[in-house]
């Protein structure tokens, strides 16, 4: 199974890397759903239950993020609020050490990446945040996850760097 999880976690960094050199939300989330799936599951095959848990709820709020957008609703305060509470509490059941709070905290800064109104914000918060995946994935030896995690911080950069800083 460890190396199932390398390879599905690779996978989620070609995905994710991909998505985060598109030019629009609507991408950059669907990107964020396909890329959270295989990265999810590696964390199951590799029984890191919090990082699981809480990139879990990650995909569902996208899923439904990215439903609102295509229909146009504006994402509320509620859903905001909603959203942290559910990880808050997803990573209160699923604590097992200190590190499971790194996956707590990107997992609310991930909320408030995909309700950010424009690009520019939605690639800051998300370097930040997944930043904080990374001393998780050392401690659950995570390589191919880790290796994601490297490509999207360079992805990110790159994409500010091409849309945002250059404009």
């Amino acid at each position: 199974m460890f190396l199932v999880a390398q390879v599905l976690s690779i996978l989620s960094c070609i995905i994710n890397v991909i998505g985060l050199q598109c030019k629009t939300k609507k991408n950059i989330l669907l990107s964020m759903v396909f890329g959270g799936i295989t990265s999810f599951t590696a964390l199951l095959l590799l029984h890191a239950y919090s990082g699981f848990i809480l990139q879990l709820v990650f995909v569902i709020q996208v899923l439904i993020n990215y439903i609102f957008d295509i229909k146009k609703i504006k994402i509320s305060k509620f859903h905001v609020i909603l959203y942290i509470v559910i990880a808050f509490i997803c990573g209160i059941y699923s604590y097992s050490s200190i590190i499971d709070i790194l996956p707590l905290i990107s997992t609310i800064l991930h909320t408030i990446t995909i309700l950010q109104p424009n690009e520019k914000r939605l690639r800051i918060i998300n370097l930040t945040s997944v930043s904080l995946w990374i001393p998780y994935y050392v401690c659950f030896m995570a390589y191919g996850n880790l290796l994601s995690v490297i490509c999207i911080v360079i992805s990110n950069i790159t994409a500010i760097l091409r849309y945002d800083i250059k404009k």
